[in-house]
């Protein structure tokens, strides 16, 4: 609970300031970018680990925004976290500034899973019915589960619409055992 909190305090201040520069877009990609880079390398044992001095943990921190090529503003949200220790809570923080983009921009966040890829045409139509059933732009976010079987899976706006294979066969398997 008080990580929540705390993971939308920082990114409701971060939204904030990066409106108030224009650069809310830009500011969204760059903690993408960076979250990107810091989940799925030895970065987030390096930068949390108090055993390593603060000195020695911001030139690291250092090194990897300047090579990825933040603005001041990321660069400077991204010291904050690590001198005040929040670096563990960036995944909630992304999560909350991502959520406010989107309501800022008028945008829904829709999850989509099916057996296998969609092809472009009909992820473009999906994306038209959503919308139409949102009245927001959607932004999906496609995985694939080959436990589904066959057809799709998605969430949008806190709703789950399961028209999978996999479901189906679950009620039907359910069905029959009352029956029996």
């Amino acid at each position: 609970m008080i990580e929540g909190r705390l993971s939308r305090r920082y990114s409701k201040a971060l939204f904030q300031l990066a409106r108030e520069a224009g650069e809310e877009e830009q500011i969204g990609s760059e903690i993408d970018q960076f979250f990107a880079l810091y989940n799925e390398s030895d970065l987030q044992k390096v930068l949390n680990n108090p055993a390593f001095a603060l000195g020695a943990r911001r030139t690291i921190l250092n090194q990897v925004v300047e090579g990825q090529q933040l603005s001041p503003l990321t660069v400077k949200f991204f010291s904050l976290l690590l001198e005040r220790d929040r670096l563990a809570h960036l995944a909630g923080i992304v999560s909350s500034y991502r959520g406010l983009l989107n309501q800022a921009k008028g945008r829904v966040e829709a999850k989509v899973v099916s057996a296998t890829g969609l092809d472009t045409v009909l992820a473009e139509q999906l994306r038209q019915q959503l919308r139409s059933i949102s009245g927001k732009d959607v932004v999906m976010q496609e995985e694939t589960d080959e436990e589904l079987l066959g057809g799709l899976l998605i969430e949008l706006e806190g709703k789950v619409y399961d028209g999978s294979i996999r479901t189906q066969l679950e009620r039907m398997k359910q069905r029959i055992a009352r029956v029996y």
